[in-house]
């Protein structure tokens, strides 16, 4: 005989199947291959050359990795004591886990603070009868609650109900380097969600649960906890025409997921707010970011990265190649001071001038004029037209706009300055194959270098926010962005 409760229940049992499934399908589409399943089932381990350097062992998890490899970064920065005499670099373990529990605990709150949809629920297995959910109370006790929709304001967590450690390959396997089926249903099978109400007990169950996170699966429950704290139907309006976050035929995680973990908003463009592209309203990033982002790519002129992502709120950036993500950060603070009026000029001026030849047309004035909200008035503008180019020639010189219109426009960012770049691979590695903070000092020139450079693509990727860049490496090599 069928009861009340046991119908609830059964209901409830199909809402956790339909929306766990919901989950995997948003991270890995409809299919996951094992070579992929098996490149991303790793945990957060530390370098032993660098005790705050995330490494990463095969390609694919960057999107998770340096990102949150960023955010650590920033709860360095903050920290003046570790600061003084490279203190930083010389951490014991317990401090780079502290750092760690941080640095997952804001890219949580991101995803969650912007999230305005219940999140659905992960079921504790796949598929089958056995649901479980924890609910950590405001003093942190745990405490077994069922419950079919939790609100927007809690985070979510996964954790495996029990070790499930991966077996011993054979020799054949690694070679081939497969999984099988099994293991991915054995991963899926075990999870366990837990429900957190407020920051405090996040950080606290972060920090109990941190050697979990280091071990196979870490990265992977990261994720999945990221995007269940943001919401399936929030994150999929989010994405526009993504369909997944992981690249089913490559495995390397989309703009969406770099985005997501940066700002917590899953949008597939870097641009600032909204552009009008053919009808089509396609939504970029909202503020000022935290954490930046450059990518080569942009000087390749595949996509256009915004002043939010590029001006951030840390000199920190995570830095994409064609194919991976590594991280350039910076200890001196004065590289992200406000941007001022004459620097928003020229940055907008450079807006005019893809080509990078310091000089417009003079058909462009008025639009570029329009663009700093400068009066416009069409009679003005032939007025200051004659006057930045009396000779006639139908140009606009970078250096004679900016005199003209921000003539004592001054800040106080350094021309000289330390850079570190950080890439988690170790075989992309020019230090004994370990991952490691490499130093470099830069200097901005008078003039641009516009470099194209197949040897030195970091260069030519920094030029898209610091045009006159130029950085001797200590290491006496260019660091590698692949």
């Amino acid at each position: 005989m069928c009861t009340e409760g046991s119908r609830a229940s059964e209901q409830q049992q199909q809402q956790w199947d339909s929306e766990f499934l919901d989950v995997k399908r948003l991270v890995w589409g409809t299919e996951i291959k094992d070579d992929l399943f098996r490149r991303w089932s790793q945990g957060f381990i530390f370098s032993s050359e660098e005790p705050t350097a995330l490494v990463q062992l095969e390609g694919g998890p960057c999107a998770v990795i340096a990102p949150l490899q960023a955010f650590i970064l920033k709860y360095i920065l903050t920290d003046s004591t570790v600061l003084q005499d490279n203190r930083w670099r010389r951490l014991p373990r317990e401090s780079a886990d502290g750092y760690l529990v941080k640095a997952m605990s804001e890219i949580l709150r991101q995803a969650k603070s912007d999230n305005v949809s219940p999140s659905p629920l992960l079921p504790s297995s796949d598929l089958t009868k056995s649901h479980k959910t924890s609910v950590v109370r405001e003093n942190g006790s745990p405490g077994l609650e069922i419950s079919p929709v939790i609100s927007s304001d809690s985070f979510s967590l996964v954790f495996l109900n029990e070790p499930v450690c991966q077996r011993r390959l054979s020799d054949e396997e690694s070679t081939r380097h497969l999984l099988s089926q099994a293991e991915q249903d054995n991963f899926h099978r075990n999870l366990h969600l837990l429900h957190l109400k407020n920051q405090s007990s996040l950080e606290q169950v972060l920090t109990q649960k941190v050697e979990a996170l280091k071990g196979n699966y870490g990265i992977l429950l990261f994720l999945y906890s990221v995007v269940l704290t943001k919401g399936i139907e929030k994150l999929s309006s989010e994405m526009s025409e993504a369909t997944e976050l992981i690249d089913p035929e490559y495995g390397h995680g989309n703009q969406s997921l770099i985005n997501l973990m940066l700002t917590g908003r899953g949008v597939n463009y870097v641009w600032d707010n909204e552009q009008d592209v053919g009808g089509l309203k396609l939504q970029g990033i909202v503020q000022p970011s935290e954490i930046g982002f450059l990518t080569l790519l942009e000087r390749l002129r595949y996509c256009e990265v915004g002043s939010f992502l590029k001006n951030p709120k840390f000199p920190i950036w995570v830095v994409g190649s064609e194919t991976h993500l590594t991280v350039l950060f910076s200890t001196n603070m004065n590289l992200v001071c406000p941007e001022t009026a004459g620097e928003k000029g020229e940055r907008l001026f450079h807006s005019f001038d893809p080509e990078g030849n310091n000089f417009i047309s003079a058909l462009l004035l008025e639009d570029l004029m329009k663009s700093l909200d400068l009066f416009s008035d069409s009679e003005y503008v032939e007025v200051i037209k004659c006057r930045l180019d009396p000779e006639m020639l139908g140009i606009i010189l970078l250096n004679d706009f900016l005199e003209e219109f921000f003539p004592n426009d001054r800040n106080d960012r350094p021309e000289t300055f330390l850079l570190y770049h950080y890439n988690g691979l170790p075989h992309s590695s020019s230090h004994r194959k370990k991952v490691i903070y490499l130093e470099g000092n830069a200097i901005l020139l008078e003039t641009n270098l516009r470099s194209l450079s197949d040897e030195n693509k970091i260069l030519t990727c920094l030029q898209t926010k610091w045009p006159s860049i130029d950085v001797t490496w200590n290491s006496g090599t260019y660091p590698s962005i692949n």
